[in-house]
């Protein structure tokens, strides 16, 4: 048997894991950046490395749900289109 959730509940877990998923972002971002400003004293290597991590930063995604899209065999046969080669030689001049 399993227990009833909550709404507010499931917003407080959706609220967790926005505010982990940010700050890892942010980490992404600041750590190579500090640490190039660190090293190197110069702003010419900090810009870039911003903009590469940010780059970097928005693609992670650390959602626990996985998408799998799955597509019927049958039904991508079945699409209704015509075939280019035939519909080719209709149109021979």
């Amino acid at each position: 048997m399993t227990t009833p959730v909550h709404e507010s509940e499931v917003q407080k877990s959706s609220e967790n894991m926005s505010l982990k998923n940010a700050t890892i972002k942010a980490g992404i971002v600041l750590i190579p950046s500090y640490t190039a400003a660190f090293l190197t004293e110069q702003m010419v290597y900090v810009v870039p490395m911003l903009a590469a991590t940010s780059f970097f930063a928005g693609t992670v995604d650390l959602n626990q749900k996985t998408t799998r899209r799955r597509v019927d065999e049958d039904e991508a046969d079945e699409g209704g289109g015509e075939d280019i080669g035939s519909a080719a030689e209709t149109n021979q001049i």
